[in-house]
């Protein structure tokens, strides 16, 4: 009988063991795919994400870093697989990063409380995959470009460049601007921001020495956020140009 309690016990333990195992592995999968994810922050607050694994990825060497965040709306649960799936992976998979799309804590991304829990992401993010610290690229789309401009403008030690889509910065986050690529993409027929201001933006930043290009995509919707595929791809000659050089 104590024999049979023995085994039964050793059974038990293996049980556990593999089944520790396989919740390792899901937590940080290294299969190419697209995952939802949660992650818990310091006060105890979860914070929803959506990770891309590419089907290059190698966990013994390191991987460029994509931090994508989505766009305004009614932020449902993983809001942000949408952004990722109908724009950044079509239009930057072949980079072979790791992608994080995380769902906005807060009422926008440009405020600093949700600016800590993405960066809080990020760290989480670097502790479990090896990511290359000079290719880490910033984007987002609308309610996610003005986040872009608002983080890469204060943090531009944290990432190697930035590319906003169809968004805005504020006069105070053109003020903080540091030297760090900006590749901005937005269209002339666009009905929230008009491009006539982000074109001054731009040949402001460009005035005072600052890295900052302009793609201007003609006839394309505010809210057509797919059609920003083919000009998000453009970018990648650029993307990896920054990266090289880092």
């Amino acid at each position: 009988m104590k024999q049979r309690f023995k085994i039964y016990l050793k059974m038990i333990g293996i049980m556990l063991i593999l089944y520790g195992g396989f919740m390792w592995a899901e937590e940080f999968p290294e299969t190419e795919g697209i995952y939802e994810k949660i992650f818990t922050l310091k006060n105890g607050t979860t914070m929803r994400y959506t990770l891309y694994i590419p089907k290059s990825f190698s966990s013994r060497e390191e991987v460029p870093l994509i931090m994508a965040l989505h766009y305004g709306g009614t932020v449902t649960p993983w809001y942000g697989k949408g952004y990722l799936s109908i724009l950044v992976k079509p239009a930057l998979g072949k980079l072979g990063a790791i992608i994080v799309a995380p769902d906005c804590p807060g009422r926008g991304w440009d405020n600093p409380t949700v600016e800590s829990a993405v960066f809080a992401l990020m760290n989480h993010i670097k502790q479990h995959y090896q990511i290359n610290s000079k290719q880490v690229l910033l984007t987002g789309f609308s309610m996610g470009g003005i986040g872009t401009w608002y983080m890469a403008a204060r943090n531009p030690n944290l990432f190697s460049a930035a590319i906003p889509i169809s968004g805005m910065a504020e006069q105070e986050t053109i003020d903080l601007f540091r030297d760090i690529p900006v590749y901005v993409i937005h269209s002339n027929a666009d009905e929230i921001f008009p491009i006539k201001p982000v074109e001054e933006m731009v040949q402001k930043l460009k005035s005072k020495g600052f890295p900052v290009q302009l793609e201007i995509v003609k006839g394309i919707s505010h809210y057509h956020t797919a059609d920003f595929v083919r000009p998000l791809k453009k970018a990648i000659p650029w993307i990896k140009q920054i990266w090289e050089k880092k």
